[in-house]
């Protein structure tokens, strides 16, 4: 990239560029899109708008959709744990109010389960999960494992 087109990527973004930057990481920037690109000749006329367009959407919420996919992953996990019979769903405030009523109407049997029921979200889930762990801790704090940095569990 030119000293020139960097010097106004800065100036418009109000940060500075310091040493080489990619193209996604300009486009990571708030405010900057896929058109400030070829306005700074840093991306080819010729390109179509619906690839241009994508490719910045991608870009700008690749880290998102990564942390969506890996909390995904964390409660298939899971999925056959099983939920205590006489659980009080409403104390669980974390809770969207339809996911409150309907697993207490429905007293799903596993986590796995209550994912599935119309109305839970996958954010329900996990804040599920997480009190559930919660839970588990406060009641059997001497039976938290610590495992050593590299083992798996």
């Amino acid at each position: 990239m030119g000293d020139g087109a960097a010097e106004a990527i800065a100036a418009e973004t109000g940060a500075p560029i310091k040493g080489s930057i990619t193209l996604a990481d300009l486009l990571r920037r708030s405010g900057f899109h896929a058109s400030d690109l070829q306005r700074h000749g840093l991306s080819p006329l010729s390109l179509a708008d619906e690839v241009r367009d994508g490719a910045e959407i991608d870009i700008k919420y690749s880290g998102y959709l990564a942390r969506q996919q890996q909390q995904i992953a964390r409660v298939r996990k899971q999925e056959g744990r099983v939920l205590p019979a006489n659980l009080a769903y409403h104390r669980i405030t974390n809770l969207s109010t339809e996911a409150r009523e309907k697993l207490a109407a429905l007293k799903p049997l596993t986590l796995g389960q209550a994912g599935r029921v119309p109305g839970v979200s996958p954010a329900d889930v996990t804040a599920l999960l997480l009190w559930l762990e919660l839970e588990r801790r406060q009641n059997n704090p001497d039976k938290i494992i610590q495992q050593p940095v590299g083992s798996q569990r």
